[in-house]
């Protein structure tokens, strides 16, 4: 009974809506008219450099919606499109962008998507033309605004190239490519240990690290990104910078090898300057040789992190005409030019095109020198005692440089571990290297701290005292390039037992480390759980510090607080 009372309601209900429609009272939505439309500028160039950045944006008058009743509300919103042609009528290709603001703008990479879209000529300036169209439903003719004339010059977008960029986002020159321009892109690029690089793409997205502890291969395009680094080794690395999955990978080739040469596998050099591998060998005559190219290397990425890499193996072979990485090392044919000495050169520069050939005659092959030498002290029962290790900072010339504070001053030997080498010094001469076996041990005078030099190339080593101003604890700059100490930048006092403070308000472009009264040296040694480099490490270090948090070209104001009890150290903004 309830059930039929309620159904009688309803009907009463719309009854009395049908009956009012009779009586003529309707209800109308009222036409709209055309927005005023303004553009933020009549002319724009664009190109990859601004492909992220706003060139473009509109703004119009709004549009209120008016309804016959002002005591009936209505769910209508009026829908706008800015619309894009080359012809002033719109009656050729058109390019739509919904939107329901007052305005809208566009990056570089939109606005050359919109001119492609509507047949704009490349490198050329072009009339684009912008209306605003306006309707409150899909059934509605909409309302169009006044047309703005915008020149616009595009430029070729091109998604197979990604652009390697420096620690300050200039170009290097270097490139990876992506072959089906799907964001995946791939090269091998020569680079030193813990370089700093970016990514551009075509459309001028910049791809960095994610900037989180603990994420080395992990990319972002955001604005809180950091630079991407190569891991602990120099030399050439395979390089993947994989958008699709915001990750990247380094394959660092330490090793290849070429088989069907001669009688036995050649072994090949890296030169560092044209990214090509190479090797001389003996050639019985001219002829076609098939040949494989293989060789070993360690693979960094999101899994492995920077400390140390998975072994793995490296292989060449033909796909089609084209040289490329496999799984296994395949057939390769060569032409030999001659008898007697040749050359085979593998060019990795192009990641477009890998390229092998034999050339006549024999190549100077670039000397490699290894990545780090030690230096040692020994006691009088012949005990070898690690004094520091100094680093690889100019690979064409063998030079060498580190720094070092401690107690052993003499029976000094600089030893090359990679080829069993000791240097000690000629007999007549501390400051000549020689590995004969009337060799003198090395020695240097003096206290306090050092930088030390060598030169492989000239057979040379030399140090240099390194001063610690007059505080209890100084804060010293740092080059990287060549591992040296150089300006002072501030110095700490003791403020209580161990912990030393001081303050940094100034121009913030370089590494640094601590120097204490005694002169030891305090850096850090990267590692997964030192990200920042907030652990101190006294005299033997695997790099400099840096204030973390912050980029290259600020002027922070800081209290930097070094605490030798916990051989930590830490900052704190001054307000």
């Amino acid at each position: 009974m309830k059930t039929i009372k309620y159904l009688f309601a309803v009907i009463a209900t719309v009854l009395s809506f049908t009956s009012c429609e009779e009586d003529g009272d309707k209800i109308y939505l009222q036409s709209l008219s055309g927005n005023e439309l303004i553009a933020s500028t009549t002319d724009v160039t664009l190109n990859a450099d601004v492909a992220q950045q706003i060139v473009l944006s509109f703004a119009w008058t709004d549009q209120t919606i008016v309804i016959s009743d002002e005591n009936v509300g209505t769910a209508a919103k009026v829908v706008a499109s800015l619309e894009a042609s080359l012809s002033e009528d719109f009656s050729g290709t058109v390019s739509e962008t919904e939107t329901t603001s007052l305005s809208h703008a566009f990056t570089g990479a939109e606005l050359n998507t919109i001119a492609n879209t509507v047949g704009a000529t490349i490198g050329q300036s072009n009339a684009i033309y912008f209306r605003l169209g306006s309707a409150t439903g899909t059934n509605i003719p909409s309302a169009y605004s006044n047309v703005v004339k915008v020149n616009v010059t595009p430029y070729e977008m091109d998604m197979n190239t990604g652009i390697i960029l420096d620690a300050s986002k200039n170009a290097t020159g270097e490139s990876l490519y992506s072959a089906n321009a799907d964001g995946i892109y791939s090269g091998f690029i020569v680079a030193n240990a813990w370089e700093n690089f970016y990514m551009r793409e075509g459309n001028g997205m910049v791809w960095g690290n994610i900037g989180e502890d603990g994420k080395p291969f992990v990319l972002s395009n955001e604005s809180t990104q950091w630079n991407m680094w190569y891991p602990n080794a120099s030399g050439c690395y395979y390089v993947t910078v994989n958008t699709q999955d915001e990750e990247w990978s380094a394959l660092h080739v330490s090793s290849l090898t070429v088989s069907g040469l001669a009688g036995e596998d050649v072994a090949m050099t890296l030169n560092e300057s044209s990214n090509e591998w190479l090797a001389t060998f003996t050639a019985d005559g001219a002829e076609s040789r098939t040949i494989t190219i293989s060789g070993q290397g360690e693979q960094f990425n999101a899994t492995t992190g920077t400390d140390s890499g998975q072994s793995t193996s490296i292989a060449f072979a033909m796909n089609g005409e084209s040289l490329s990485l496999a799984e296994t090392a395949g057939s390769i044919n060569v032409e030999v030019p001659q008898a007697g000495e040749c050359t085979i050169r593998l060019n990795l520069s192009d990641p477009t095109n890998w390229t092998v050939a034999v050339e006549a005659g024999g190549a100077e092959i670039p000397v490699t020198y290894p990545e780090t030498l030690d230096v040692v002290c020994y006691s009088n029962d012949g005990s070898e005692t690690f004094m520091t290790t100094l680093r690889l900072t100019d690979s064409a010339n063998g030079i060498y440089t580190g720094t070092y504070s401690g107690e052993y001053r003499s029976e000094i030997n600089i030893v090359d571990r990679t080829n069993g080498v000791w240097y000690g010094c000629n007999p007549t001469d501390n400051s000549k290297l020689s590995s004969a076996d009337d060799k003198w041990n090395i020695w240097f005078d003096g206290s306090g701290a050092v930088s030390i030099t060598v030169n492989l190339s000239e057979m040379t080593w030399r140090y240099e005292p390194i001063g610690t101003g007059t505080g209890n604890m100084s804060m010293y700059k740092f080059n990287r390039d060549t591992w040296t100490i150089s300006d002072l930048v501030i110095e700490l006092e003791e403020t209580s037992e161990n912990i030393f403070t001081g303050t940094f308000n100034s121009y913030y472009d370089f590494d640094f480390v601590f120097v204490g009264e005694d002169g030891t040296l305090y850096g850090t040694t990267w590692s997964e759980t030192n990200q920042n480099g907030t652990s101190l490490e006294a005299n033997s270090f695997g790099s400099p510090l840096w204030i973390y948090g912050y980029e290259w070209g600020v002027t922070p104001n800081l209290t930097i607080t070094v605490n030798l009890t916990t051989m930590t150290w830490s900052y704190t903004e001054n307000n």
